[in-house]
């Protein structure tokens, strides 16, 4: 093979630069070309035969050992070249670098040389482990001019033995592997072998000019965002990270706040402010090293700024702790070519880093931010049935919870075709988006009756109707009338319902809920309360720790067993079941959501809970004309009815609660139901006899009067 031949670098275009990549390889191929076949030629490490069977290195002839022993060291391929081979490999080196000179056109391979500051011994390193990536005839020659088979890739001391920079000693060389610069360019695993395989994203960068968002990063590119949805709250935070941004030095900015509160969020805006590039990593789990070295490596490549978040670690139970100081330390060592790096983390905790550090805390959104929020995510639908006033005061979520809520509710609309959105969309959306594990502590009901359903005086209905109000108007009157500056807790709304049982308290908890179209938890008291000292505070703190995350009404049924009266100290025991009591005044003080608490036995309940009661509500036993209308309401519109049911005198002649009444009905509907007949007076009249039994009440025959011989009927037993 003539050495004219391999010297295919194009000398006929000097005067101009390269139009693209491809170009450019063509000739460095060539130029790698001419360096191996004089290495080949100056190489003599076959044996007298040269046999191929040598090369496999499982068979060494003792020719081949002798011929070995005696072969001079190698001293790198410069000090090996004769006049006229030393001016080929210049001529070629001095074309390419003449017409980059020249070149105009972005070209990633330039790129990377200029972001990692390469000299021409490390570029030739790169060059040749990029070699076998665009042609597989690389992988042979490799393996053919290192005597083995399975090293397909070139290998460390190949490297230095072909591009030995002038006056160094190979071993001296050789330690430029051993960590630091451009090494990161290169596979770690691989390079431990002594093999230079380019890293994933180094081969993306090649051959794209730029890298896809991937499980360990994901990149944000500010100049080209043509929009990006409005930093609507924390304005004073944005412009403390244009400080930090603009700031001469190199520096750490640390942004601590809730999870969902908008950290990224600010980063991207400050990203799109200074039409700059910056490069996600999530740090979250054990291999937080790996992901944080290959987001590093993502941001030199793109020529990007680096934000880390998920910096948080988990303790033994499981709970979040700040990040330890020596993570903090690693993160700051990651080499970069930008002067300032991003960490992100949902608790705070002090820095202690040689560099200069920028300290920043994202508070949690208050309810006047909550509603600039809504009102900027749904500026461009319409909002029916509910207000975002509403929304803010019932649903304590974090920015990025009330845009995906926003964005799922706009996007449902619109695919039903319509042109608004309704209140019971919005809420089913943002109840999507609660997080929280109230289902270990209490029971979800559904809140399946209305106003229509509800049998009390008027006086009664109106009250509740004013408690829903409090939720509906507490934005209005706490920010803006000012009386968030005059009352600075106690804003939640508490409301007690009394009465005998089966009055309807239960079906007004539900009727609430779905008034104000929110979620309702039933408390498990068995899960609450504790023998054990200690734990039923710990269960209660739980317990309205999720309240708060869930945005829902909690509904405290028999609550005169958490919230009985405090007795005198004459034990230990004692003691104990006053400060729960004590505790559980504080959290309902406390407590800004919708709770509901259901009594049977008023004269039970502590009387430091009435002052934190917003609304009592008693419900009294059911007159007569109350019981007919809750026997008529219970009887829905596709039930069949017979015409000879006298409600009148059932109202009258049995005293009984709603709850009573209700099992009368249903009782009556299902032996209609065997007996294929509407339901009739019969039926029902039955059924109330049955009930009365099962409450030790005994039914005399002459009390019915002429509906006496109806319990004599052969279909049943009276």
């Amino acid at each position: 093979m003539e050495t004219d031949e391999l010297n295919g670098v194009d000398a006929s275009r000097l005067d101009s630069g390269y139009d693209g990549q491809d170009e450019l390889l063509r000739d460095l191929m060539a130029w790698l070309d001419l360096h191996l076949y004089y290495y080949y030629t100056h190489h003599r490490w076959l044996g007298p035969s040269s046999e191929m069977k040598n090369l496999l290195g499982l068979v060494v002839t003792r020719e081949e050992f002798e011929h070995n022993l005696t072969k001079a060291a190698q001293r790198g391929l410069p000090t090996m070249l004769n006049e006229d081979e030393r001016e080929q490999i210049e001529l070629a080196t001095a074309a390419v670098r003449l017409r980059l000179e020249r070149t105009d056109a972005t070209i990633s391979l330039r790129e990377l040389f200029s972001r990692f500051e390469l000299d021409e011994f490390e570029r030739s390193c790169v060059v040749m482990a990029y070699a076998p990536e665009i042609d597989l005839k690389y992988t042979k020659l490799f393996a053919y001019l290192q005597d083995d088979m399975t090293r397909k890739a070139p290998g460390v001391s190949l490297c230095c033995e072909l591009f030995l920079p002038k006056g160094m000693e190979l071993a001296a060389c050789m330690s430029r592997f051993h960590g630091g610069g451009f090494v990161r360019l290169f596979d770690r695993q691989e390079l431990d072998k002594g093999l230079l395989v380019l890293r994933s994203e180094v081969v993306e960068f090649l051959a794209n000019g730029t890298l896809r968002d991937s499980g360990a990063f994901r990149l944000f590119d500010g100049g080209a965002r043509e929009r990006l949805d409005p930093l609507s709250i924390q304005e004073n935070v944005a412009r403390q990270l244009d400080a930090a941004f603009t700031y001469h030095e190199r520096c750490c900015v640390r942004l601590s706040g809730p999870s969902g509160g908008g950290k990224r969020f600010q980063i991207e805006h400050l990203m799109a402010r200074q039409r700059a590039r910056c490069v996600f990593a999530d740090l979250e789990g054990d291999d937080w090293r790996e992901a944080a070295q290959r987001a590093s490596l993502a941001a030199d490549l793109t020529d990007s700024y680096l934000c880390l978040y998920h910096l948080d670690r988990k303790d033994e139970t499981g709970q979040s702790v700040p990040p330890p100081q020596s993570m903090l330390e690693e993160l700051e060592r990651l080499e970069l070519r930008r002067d300032k790096r991003f960490f992100l983390s949902r608790l705070a905790s002090p820095m202690r880093l040689r560099t200069l550090t920028v300290e920043l805390e994202l508070p949690q959104a208050n309810e006047t931010d909550r509603l600039t929020l809504f009102e900027s995510a749904l500026r461009d639908a319409r909002l029916t049935g509910c207000t975002t006033e509403e929304l803010a005061s019932k649903f304590r979520f974090s920015p990025r919870q009330i845009r995906v809520a926003c964005e799922q509710a706009t996007g449902l609309a619109r695919l039903n075709g319509e042109n608004e959105v309704s209140s019971e969309l919005i809420h089913r959306c943002c109840y999507r988006q609660s997080v929280h594990r109230l289902g270990e502590l209490a029971t979800q009901v559904t809140a399946g009756y209305t106003w229509d359903d509800v049998v009390l005086p008027d006086s009664q209905k109106n009250l509740m109707r004013r408690a829903c109000g409090h939720i509906r108007y507490r934005h209005q009157v706490s920010a803006r009338w000012g009386f968030d500056r005059k009352v600075g807790y106690g804003w939640g709304l508490s409301i007690l319902f009394a009465g005998s049982p089966g009055t309807g308290k239960t079906m007004c908890a539900q009727v609430i809920a779905h008034e104000l179209n929110m979620e309702l938890y039933k408390i498990n008291l068995s899960q609450i309360v504790s023998k054990y000292i200690g734990e039923t505070e710990k269960n209660l703190r739980a317990l309205f720790t999720e309240a708060k995350n869930a945005s829902c009404i909690l509904f405290f049924d028999e609550c005169d067993a958490l919230f009985g009266k405090r007795s005198e100290v004459k034990d230990s025991h004692d003691r104990n079941a006053n400060v729960e009591v004590a505790y559980l005044l504080q959290q309902i003080e406390e407590y800004d959501g919708v709770c509901i608490l259901a009594t049977n036995l008023m004269g039970n309940i502590d009387a430091a809970f009435m002052r934190r009661i917003t609304y009592v509500v008693y419900f009294p036993f059911p007159e007569p004309p109350a019981r007919e209308a809750i026997y008529r309401g219970m009887l829905p519109a596709d039930a069949p009815v017979s015409e000879d049911i006298d409600w009148q005198f059932l109202a009258e002649k049995f005293e009984l609660s709603g709850g009573h009444i209700k099992n009368i009905v249903l009782s009556a509907a299902f032996m209609a139901a065997g007996e294929g007949a509407p339901i009739s007076m019969r039926h029902l009249l039955r059924a109330a006899v049955t009930e009365l039994k099962k409450n030790e009440i005994v039914v005399v025959r002459e009390q019915l009067r002429e509906y006496a011989d109806l319990l004599d009927d052969p279909q049943g037993e009276a």
